[in-house]
C-alpha cells in the first residue's frame, strides 16, 4: 500500500470514530443495566478502542493530521491531569478511575471523550468540514426529538414509562433539554452561514423539532441556560456587529422572545397553561431545599480536602459523611447523592484546586480565543458569538446539574470547534514555517506498531468494555425473571458472578439482594428455604467483595445489611452480620436515618425491645422537625413497648411535625384513625381530612378501606370525625358511604383502638418491592 493509500485508510477510521461518537446520545440497548447510560459509554469505549490507534498512525505519517497547539488544548490537558491526580489521591481510588455503572463517569470513561476531542481536531479543519459533521449531528438531533415527541403521545415507548416529561432516548428530561440548548445554537450558525436556501428550511424544520422537544422536558435549569445564553449571543452581535440590520435582527427576535416568556409568564394562572407542560417553566415556586443541601455538603468537602479533592467520582463519600437530616423531610429518594447537582462544586469538591483551575482555564480559553480569532478575521461573526455564548448557557444550564453522556458528547464537540474554528487552518491559511514543517514532518505508515496497538485497545475493549457488558446483560435476565422463578434467576445471577471481572459489581450485589428482600417480603417463609439461601450466600459473597472494593460507600453496607437482617429469621447467626454492617455504615454516615430506623427493626427482631427504642429516640432528636422519625417511634412505643399514651403522642407528633410524615399503606392511615380516636387531636384530624386526596401524603385506598375507617369513627361514637371523613372520601371514591354502610351492618363489624387490624411493619426501612426488568431508579440519585 502506497503511502497516499494508507493516509486515506487510516483517515477513512478516523472519521468512523469522529462520525460514530455523534452517534452516543441515541444509542440505546436495552439489554443491560442502565440501557440510557451504560449502554452509550460502552459504545464509545468500543468506537474509540476500535478507531484511536488509526488515528495514531495519522498523526505520526501526516503531521498536518496531529493535535494542534491551542490554549484551550493545554486548559484540558491541565484538567485531565488534575483529574488523574485526585484519582492517585482518592479515598475510593477504584470509584475514581471506573465510576459506576449508573454514571460512568470514571477517569477511563472520560480518557475516551478526549482522545474523541484529539481525533476531531485532527481531520476536521476547515469550515466546510466542520459544516459537514454540524449537519450530520443536527439531523441527529431531529431524530432524538421526534423520539421524545413520540414518547410523549406513547410514555411506554422505550422500556420504562415515562412521566410528564419526557427525556426521549436520553431518559432524563433535564438531559435532553441541555442536549437540545447546543443543537438549538449550532443550528443557528448553520442558518446564519447557510446560501442554500432548502438547507435553510431544513434547519428551520430541525430547528422547531427540538425546541418542541426542549418545552416538553420542562427543565428549568436548562431554560435559564438557554436565556442566558441567548443574552450573551445578543450582546456579542450588538457589540461586535457592523451591520444595522443583523443588530436589529438579533435584538428584535431576542426582545420577541422575552415578550413571548413574559405573556407565558403572566397567564401561568390561566387553567389551560395550568394543565399544560409549559406551567413547569414559569413555577418557580418548587423547593430546592435538597440541592442547598448537597452545595453546603460539596463546599464543606472542598474545605477538607482542597488541593486534590475527595477523588473523581467520589462525592457520595462526602455526601454520606456529612449527610444532613434534614434531607428526610423530602422522601427516601432525597437521601442519596452522588453528585452536588451543580458542575462547580462537584469540581471543586471532587478534583479540588487542581481541577477548578482547570475547569476555569477552558472557559477562559474558549473565550479569548474566539475573540482573538475574530480579530485576526478568521472566524466570522455568527461563529464568534456562537463560540462565546453557547459554553455560557452550557455553564449557566451546569449550575443546576452535572453531565451525562449527552452532555459530556455536546461539550467535547464544542471544544473541538473551538480549536478548529480559532485556527488559521478553518479559513485555509498556513504559514511558511508552518508547511515546511508539516513537510519535513512526514513519516511512512508504521504498520507494525498499528498492529501493536490495535491489539492493545482491542485487549482492552474485550476486558473492561465488552466483558461488563455481557456480565450486565445476563444480571439484567437474572433480575427480571428472579420473582417468578427464584432457582433459574440465581442460575442467572451465578452466571454473571463467574462470567469474568467487571468493575462493576455494585449493581450485581444490589439487584440480587433487592430481589431477595423482595421474596422475603411478601413470602417470610421463603427465607428457610434452599434456594433462597442459596441466593442469600451468593449476594452475600458479591457484596462483601463489594464492600472490600469500596469500603468508604455506605450504600453496598447498607444493602448487605438489610438483605442479612432477612436472613437473620431463618438463620440467627447472620444477625450479627446485620449489626456489623449496620454500624461500619453508621461510622460512616452518622446522621442518616435510614440505618438507624434499620437497627431498630433488626433489634426488634432479636426481642430486644428498649434497645429499639432507645435507637428510635435518639433518632427523632436529628432533626425535630421531621414527622418520619417519630412515626417510627411511636409504633414501636404502641406496639412493642405497649405505651399507648406514649405511642399516640409520638404518632400525633410525626402528623404536627413542620414536615409530617408520609404515609405508604391503608394499614398506616387505620393505625392514624386509632391513634387520633385515641388522642381526640382536632389539629391532626383536620389536615387528616384536608390532606386525604393529596397522594403525595396518603396512598389511595379503596372504597372498602374508606368504609373502615369511617367505620372506626362511627363505632367511637366520633360522629363529627366520621361525616368528615366520609365526605373527604366520597369526593375520591363515590363507592365509600355503600361500603362504610355494609360494614356496619355486617355480623363481624367489631374494631378497637388498642391495635389495627392488620400489625404495620416495626419500622420503615428501604422498600420491599419487586425490582422490574432494567434500570433501578431509586433511592440512589
Amino acid at each position: 500500500m502506497t503511502r497516499a493509500s494508507a493516509i486515506k485508510f487510516f483517515k477513512a477510521i478516523t472519521l468512523i470514530g469522529v462520525y460514530g461518537g455523534l452517534l452516543v446520545p441515541p444509542m440505546f440497548i436495552p439489554v443491560v443495566i442502565f440501557p440510557f447510560v451504560f449502554s452509550k459509554l460502552i459504545f464509545l469505549q468500543v468506537l474509540i478502542g476500535i478507531t484511536f490507534p488509526a488515528y495514531v498512525a495519522l498523526a505520526w505519517m501526516e503531521p498536518a493530521y496531529r493535535p494542534k497547539k491551542h490554549i484551550l488544548t493545554w486548559a484540558l490537558l491541565w484538567y485531565f491531569a488534575a483529574v488523574a491526580l485526585s484519582v492517585v489521591f482518592a479515598v475510593d481510588p477504584m470509584r475514581a478511575w471506573w465510576g459506576n455503572q449508573e454514571r460512568m463517569n470514571g477517569l477511563f470513561t472520560l480518557l475516551h471523550f478526549l482522545a474523541w476531542f484529539l481525533m476531531i481536531t485532527g481531520v476536521i479543519r476547515t469550515w466546510d468540514e466542520w459544516k459537514k459533521l454540524l449537519r450530520f449531528e443536527v439531523c441527529i438531533a431531529g431524530f432524538m426529538a421526534v423520539v421524545a415527541m413520540l414518547q410523549k403521545l406513547n410514555p411506554s415507548l422505550l422500556m420504562f414509562p415515562a412521566g410528564p416529561r419526557v427525556g426521549g432516548l436520553v431518559d432524563n428530561p433535564i438531559y435532553m433539554a441541555a442536549y437540545q440548548i447546543f443543537n438549538l445554537f449550532f443550528l443557528a450558525l448553520l442558518w446564519w452561514k447557510e446560501t442554500s436556501k432548502g438547507w435553510k428550511w431544513a434547519y428551520g424544520f430541525i430547528a422547531a423539532l427540538a425546541t418542541i422537544a426542549f418545552f416538553l422536558a420542562q427543565s428549568r435549569g436548562a431554560l435559564v441556560g438557554l436565556a442566558v445564553g441567548l443574552v450573551a449571543f445578543t450582546f456579542y452581535v450588538g457589540v461586535f456587529s457592523t451591520n444595522k440590520k443583523h443588530k436589529l435582527a438579533v435584538l428584535g427576535g431576542l426582545v420577541a422572545m422575552g415578550l413571548g416568556y413574559g405573556g407565558l409568564f403572566l397567564a401561568k394562572d390561566v387553567p389551560f397553561i395550568k394543565a399544560s407542560p409549559l406551567y413547569r417553566l414559569v413555577d418557580f415556586q418548587a423547593s430546592i431545599t435538597t440541592r442547598l443541601i448537597a452545595w453546603d455538603i460539596a463546599w464543606k468537602g472542598f474545605k477538607e480536602r482542597p488541593l486534590t479533592g475527595w477523588g473523581f467520582d467520589n462525592f457520595h463519600i462526602i455526601f454520606n459523611q456529612h449527610y444532613n437530616p434534614q434531607s428526610l423531610r423530602f422522601g427516601q429518594y432525597e437521601t442519596w447523592f452522588d453528585r452536588a447537582h451543580n458542575t462547580v462544586l462537584d469540581v471543586m469538591s471532587m478534583t479540588g484546586l487542581f481541577g477548578l483551575i482547570g475547569f476555569v482555564a477552558i472557559y477562559l480559553a474558549i473565550f479569548y480565543s474566539s475573540w482573538r480569532a475574530y480579530k485576526k478575521g478568521w472566524i466570522d461573526l455568527p461563529i464568534a458569538a456562537l463560540l462565546f455564548s453557547l459554553p455560557i448557557a452550557y455553564f449557566v444550564q451546569n449550575l443546576f446539574v452535572f453531565d451525562h453522556p449527552a452532555g459530556f458528547t455536546m461539550s467535547y464537540l464544542l471544544f473541538a470547534l473551538v480549536v478548529g474554528a480559532t485556527h488559521k487552518d478553518f479559513v485555509g491559511e498556513k504559514s511558511k514555517e508552518e508547511a515546511k514543517e508539516e513537510v519535513a514532518g512526514r513519516r511512512e505508515a508504521p504498520w507494525i506498531a498499528y498492529g501493536a496497538l490495535s491489539a492493545v485497545m482491542v485487549f482492552v475493549v474485550w476486558a473492561y468494555s465488552y466483558t461488563p457488558f455481557k456480565i450486565s446483560t445476563i444480571a439484567l435476565k437474572s433480575n427480571g425473571i428472579i420473582s417468578s422463578n427464584p432457582q433459574m434467576g440465581i442460575n442467572l445471577a451465578k452466571e454473571a458472578r463467574n462470567y469474568g471481572w467487571t468493575p462493576y459489581l455494585d449493581e450485581q450485589s444490589f439487584l440480587l439482594s433487592r430481589n431477595l428482600i423482595s421474596i422475603a417480603g411478601a413470602q417470610p417463609a421463603a427465607v428457610k428455604s434452599p434456594v433462597w439461601q442459596e441466593g442469600y450466600q451468593l449476594a452475600k459473597e458479591i457484596g462483601l467483595e463489594e464492600i472490600a472494593r469500596h469500603s468508604a460507600n455506605t450504600h453496598p453496607r447498607f444493602i448487605l445489611a438489610r438483605l442479612a437482617q432477612e436472613a437473620f429469621v431463618g438463620t440467627p447467626a447472620e444477625g450479627q452480620v446485620s449489626l456489623e454492617q449496620y454500624q461500619e455504615a453508621i461510622k460512616l454516615s452518622p446522621k442518616r436515618q435510614q440505618l438507624h430506623f434499620s437497627v431498630a427493626r433488626l433489634y426488634l427482631m432479636a426481642g430486644r425491645v428498649d434497645e429499639a427504642a432507645t435507637v428510635l429516640k435518639n433518632v427523632t432528636e436529628f432533626d425535630p422537625e421531621a414527622g418520619e422519625p417519630f412515626w417510627n417511634y411511636g409504633l414501636t412505643l404502641l406496639f412493642d413497648k405497649k405505651d399507648i399514651e406514649g405511642g399516640v403522642a409520638a404518632l400525633m407528633q410525626s402528623q404536627t411535625a413542620t414536615y409530617p410524615y408520609r404515609f405508604q399503606s391503608g394499614r398506616e392511615l387505620i393505625v392514624l384513625t386509632d391513634a387520633i380516636i385515641q388522642s381526640g387531636n382536632q389539629q391532626v384530624f383536620d389536615r387528616f381530612v384536608a390532606q386525604l386526596s393529596n397522594t403525595d401524603y396518603f396512598p389511595r385506598l379503596s372504597a372498602t378501606e374508606y368504609g373502615q375507617i369511617a367505620a372506626r369513627f362511627h363505632q367511637e361514637n366520633k360522629l363529627e370525625m366520621r361525616d368528615a371523613f366520609l365526605e373527604a372520601a366520597k369526593a375520591i371514591d363515590p363507592n365509600t358511604f355503600a361500603e362504610y354502610t355494609r360494614i356496619l351492618t355486617a355480623p363481624a363489624a367489631t374494631t378497637t383502638t388498642q391495635a389495627p387490624a392488620t400489625a404495620p411493619a416495626a419500622v420503615s426501612t428501604t422498600p420491599t418491592q419487586p425490582v422490574a426488568s432494567g434500570t433501578y431508579r431509586g433511592p440512589r440519585n
